[in-house]
């Protein structure tokens, strides 16, 4: 008897309820990096805000179709190792995405500190590194990449290729930060609009916004020899006078391990002395997870100089 009862306070001791398995995944991406611009030199830079960063996520599946869960997300600058999780938080925020989902048949809902949904995937660089189409160093063709506190979103199923999000911000800026888009891939077809109005909502304390709106249109075709991209990002600013018209053509050549990736940028509302940008890099796999490479870019808006990366990548 005395034996039964220790194993039955051993096992109401244990009897703990399921805990929500909780999934990392990252990864670092840093090189030697030289901008270009007059008086700069050779330095070990990070490259890209989420080609460096932790990865959080959990869910559970709460039945008749629905998961609930959190999704989160902590950026740090790879040469440093300080935190740069920025975009509502200041660099010094310890969380670059924040938010709690519920998903199903209806779409996804979240709530929280939100990545915006992007034109990243257009670019052969992914917005990493001086060499990109997206971020970097002169034109930059880049729109609603960044984060926003105290904001909500939805996100469509995706129905024969097709899918929408909206997401807003709902806080005591005076004016909320709403991004919407609308994209399609199926087969070698990839489509996306994005439109970002007030983008000039972020930072630390940025509880009020400058007026601003983003639209950005692309498209990529796979020819299996070469992928092909063409963005193009509109920026306006408060009176509606257009601050930024930048046009991007990317290519990315696969060649087994090694993939060739070259770019063309033009800012039509720029100063012709400072409206184009060409990049052209190569990228090699070591295995499924790790890849080196070297770029060489030359902007007109950093003096027309050439600039070059070398740079190593690994995701986990």
């Amino acid at each position: 008897m005395k034996k039964h009862l220790i194993a039955a306070a051993v096992a109401a001791a244990f009897a703990v309820p399921a805990m929500a398995q909780v999934t990392m995944s990252g990864s670092i991406s840093v090189g030697i990096m030289d901008t270009g611009a007059a008086g700069a030199k050779a330095v070990v830079s990070s490259l890209g805000g989420g080609a460096n960063a932790i990865n959080l996520s959990s869910s559970e599946d709460l039945g008749g179709g629905l998961r609930g869960g959190f999704t989160g997300q902590m950026r740090f600058n790879a040469s440093t190792g300080d935190m740069n999780s920025g975009s509502g938080g200041g660099t010094t925020a310890l969380l670059h995405a924040a938010n709690v989902f519920l998903s199903g048949g209806f779409g996804t809902l979240r709530m929280g500190k939100i990545v915006e949904a992007g034109h990243v995937g257009f670019d052969p660089w992914g917005a990493i590194g001086g060499a990109s189409l997206q971020a970097g160093v002169g034109q930059s063709a880049l729109v609603a990449s960044g984060t926003q506190a105290s904001s909500v979103s939805y996100a469509t199923p995706t129905v024969a290729g097709f899918s929408a999000g909206i997401q807003s911000t709902l806080s005591t800026r005076a004016d909320e930060r709403v991004v919407l888009n609308i994209g399609y891939a199926a087969g070698p077809l990839a489509l996306g609009f994005v439109q970002a109005d007030n983008s000039g909502a972020s930072g630390a304390t940025a509880l009020t916004s400058t007026k601003a709106k983003q639209q950005s249109i692309a498209v990529g075709y796979d020819l299996k020899v070469a992928r092909i991209t063409l963005v193009n990002t509109v920026t306006k600013g408060a009176t509606g006078a257009k601050t930024a018209d930048v046009m991007s053509l990317g290519a990315s050549i696969p060649l087994g391990a090694t993939a060739i990736w070259a770019g063309y940028n033009k800012d039509d509302a720029a100063a012709s002395t400072a409206d184009t940008k060409w990049a052209l890099g190569v990228n090699h796999a070591l295995s499924k997870r790790t890849s080196l490479g070297a770029d060489v870019f030359r902007a007109e808006a950093v003096g027309s100089s050439t600039g070059f990366v070398v740079r190593a990548r690994h995701t986990f």
